[in-house]
């Protein structure tokens, strides 16, 4: 619709008789006159508000042009031109009908707002949306009006999203089907974690294996191969890694899954690609669809477009999901919707994808084919990279945890022990050679290298296999590393816990929550875990025997066998002695409480012995007094009139612990008014009905005891 021709069109003059028709007319809003314009080909609507014509008011507030494919309104209550796209039903203070509640039919019914002013009118908008009318219809023409205009609506929004849906289209045009080998990879290397060995005992030392990996059963002896719940293990069939798992404790289903990268090359840098690859194991595989123990997938979820502008990385993301609350599933702008950082990077087409960016010597595909199914924030290694070159030396020489841990640090301070401004990866490492060279050997995480800028500090030079072992154990406990005074050598005390460990419990069973953390994590060798808890636990036994004043230095108590069963006797004796101090702490406390309770009593009698027959404290004017209790019934009855907690008091006054009294009115003392505790030579509160705060009188009388009990303490502290 042109919008100049429309608002050329004359607008029509209020006539005399819809004054009148406004005047009779009762509980609608508009009167509305139809007319065909344009040669026929658009209906003209116009409105007028009821309550304007009955003040006088004459013209139109709005008028709406309608065609088969299109409508709009011009608003006329503004002085310029304005037109407005929403329909009737979305239009401010306008309804074409109201639902009012009907007493004789008991039921809701349509009441119409509008008033059409003819016939004739009536009839021709009837007449010009027949295709879009019902018999069912219950308001005439309007539900057909609706229904036209629900139908422009979806047409315009349809229109709109084409626009955007267009250009993101020719964005994902050019993106081909990633490479067959890309999938082999994802589902072998990537998932290469989610291999289990699944064990049966048959009959004594002999059990039935089933290898999820190769598909093989067979019987082994329990002998020739560790079977243990959880721990890491061999397939004896095929020689992969695995996880062991008892068959009558097998969930009904276990669920891996990871994200995997894939790089696309681009002419102006390269497509970053998310894909979700997922692999089930069933319990019972009779009872799946496919009567298979393992199934397995893989679908691509993001894509990100990135470019090297002045050689800094802006990234154009995409995500595949609902379009615009549309219903319809595909690619459109990146919600942050799905999570899907931290990642396992394809290094199969690298560093070929993006030679041609600043990524070209970053390593990061080393990186990958070094950890082949671990999974970090790769994204944010582009990033890191650039900020950061010498990411590429952690790569290259196979420090692959701490590259982990610098990519996904959130912020500098959390690898502050790496030394990011150092010119010599010894510099940066705050090692020497050796310790390099060792920290190399076994890969060293953060809490490793840790350990040996500690160990290089004191002088210890430690064996990689001694590192490693101590780690597992004790974790980053650079504490114990540097203690002159342990009574054995690390090597001993490691080998001590790892011997004692062996059957020591493991941690809170998380149940089903465990396993679908570990859907996204990959299961600890629980006889890692066994170890860390005893190591813990030996920490601990070791202070409470230096607080029951054992002998550590014989042998027996500073490493005893049967840890578990000393550590819990132990346990005990340590919680007794603890009893026994607290009680003697009690004492000292109660003892100290009755001391400070007959200084107060004996400053409030030399007090009152003062003042006798006058107000209380000699704070005339005031018209207050104060009272001590007799009892704790006393001090119960005075929190429930005063509705506060001070009957929960009681014990604390007899104990000695504090002081209550009641501030009363002279002209009432039975009365209840404030409440006051004193403790430690000071007021410690003063509260009213419900905890109310004091009035100015009585703060100053509050002030004025606080005063005299202070004055009265120190008197008779000299005079003791």
């Amino acid at each position: 619709m042109e919008k100049r021709k429309l608002s050329a069109i004359a607008m029509e003059k209020t006539s005399k008789d819809m004054m009148e028709i406004a005047g009779r007319l009762k509980g609608m809003r508009h009167i509305v006159t139809a007319r065909m314009v344009e040669d026929n080909s658009i209906l003209l609507l116009t409105f007028y508000s009821i309550s304007d014509l009955k003040k006088g008011k004459e013209g139109a507030v709005f008028r709406t042009f309608l065609s088969h494919e299109d409508y709009i309104t011009q608003d006329l209550r503004v002085e310029k031109i304005k037109w407005l796209t929403a329909s009737f039903y979305m239009m401010n203070d306008f309804s074409a009908y109201d639902s009012v509640w009907c007493k004789e039919k008991n039921c809701y019914e349509q009441k119409e707002l509008i008033f059409i002013r003819s016939n004739e009118e009536k009839e021709l908008i009837t007449r010009f949306f027949k295709e879009y009318a019902e018999p069912e219809d219950a308001s005439v023409p309007w539900s057909a009006v609706d229904k036209f205009q629900g139908k422009v609506k979806a047409a315009r929004l349809a229109a709109k999203h084409k626009k955007e849906t267009d250009l993101i289209d020719a964005v994902m045009e050019p993106v081909k089907q990633e490479p067959e080998e890309f999938r082999t990879w994802a589902f072998d290397s990537a998932m290469s974690f989610s291999r289990y060995l699944i064990y049966q005992e048959i009959k004594k030392g002999i059990a039935q294996c089933e290898c999820t990996h190769c598909g093989n059963i067979e019987l082994v002896n329990r002998k020739d191969i560790r079977l243990k719940n959880n721990e890491k293990g061999i397939c004896p069939f095929c020689g992969s890694k695995v996880t062991i798992k008892a068959k009558g404790k097998l969930p009904y289903r276990i669920t891996d899954e990871r994200w995997v990268a894939y790089v696309d090359p681009t002419s102006e840098g390269f497509t970053w690609r998310y894909f979700c690859v997922y692999r089930e194991i069933h319990k019972c595989p009779e009872q799946t669809i496919r009567k298979k123990r393992v199934s397995q997938g893989i679908r691509e979820y993001v894509r990100e477009f990135y470019s090297f502008p002045d050689g800094k990385p802006e990234c154009d993301p995409y995500e595949y999901a609902e379009f615009k609350q549309s219903g319809k599933i595909r690619w459109c702008h990146d919600e942050g919707k799905i999570d899907c950082a931290e990642c396992i990077l394809y290094p199969g087409n690298l560093p070929q994808a993006w030679e041609h960016t600043p990524m070209k010597y970053s390593a990061l595909e080393v990186l990958s084919e070094n950890m082949p199914n671990v999974s970090l924030e790769y994204e944010r290694g582009i990033r890191r990279f650039l900020e950061f070159p010498e990411l590429e030396w952690f790569c290259k020489m196979g420090l692959n945890q701490l590259a982990k841990e610098i990519i996904n640090a959130s912020y500098p301070g959390a690898v502050r022990k790496i030394k990011m401004k150092g010119g010599t990866i010894y510099e940066i490492l705050g090692l020497n050679k050796v310790n390099t060279k060792i920290l190399q050997s076994i890969d060293g995480n953060y809490d490793e290298l840790c350990l040996l800028q500690a160990a290089q500090t004191i002088g210890l030079q430690l064996k990689p296999e001694q590192l490693k072992k101590y780690y597992e154990t004790f974790e980053c406990n650079t504490e114990l590393l540097e203690q002159a005074n342990r009574k054995v050598s690390l090597h001993k005390l490691v080998k001590y816990i790892g011997k004692e460990s062996e059957r020591y419990p493991l941690g809170e069973n998380l149940g089903c929550g465990r396993y679908a953390y570990m859907k996204y994590r990959d299961l600890e060798d629980p006889s890692i875990e066994r170890k860390r808890n005893m190591a813990e636990d030996w920490l601990e036994y070791l202070g409470w025997c230096k607080a029951l004043e054992y002998d550590l230095d014989n042998m027996f108590i500073y490493m005893p066998t049967n840890f578990k069963k000393v550590h819990d006797r132990t346990a005990k004796e340590y919680q007794a002695l603890q009893n026994k101090r607290a009680a003697a702490e009690r004492k000292r406390q109660e003892t100290l409480a009755r001391k400070r309770m007959k200084q107060t009593q004996k400053s409030i009698e030399e007090i009152f012995k003062k003042n006798e027959g006058t107000d209380a404290f000699s704070i005339k004017g005031k018209g207050l007094i104060l009272v001590v209790p007799k009892n704790g019934d006393e001090i119960k009855a005075e929190g429930e009139a005063l509705h506060h907690c001070v009957g929960g008091y009681v014990n604390q006054v007899a104990s000695g612990e504090t002081n209550i009294f009641f501030i009363r009115k002279a002209e009432a003392p039975e009365k209840s008014y404030f409440t006051l505790e004193y403790r430690d030579n000071r007021v410690i509160q003063c509260r009213g009905l419900h905890n109310c705060d004091m009035p100015p009188d009585v703060k100053a009388f509050v002030k004025v005891f606080e005063k005299k009990m202070k004055d009265s303490a120190q008197r008779n502290s000299k005079a003791g």
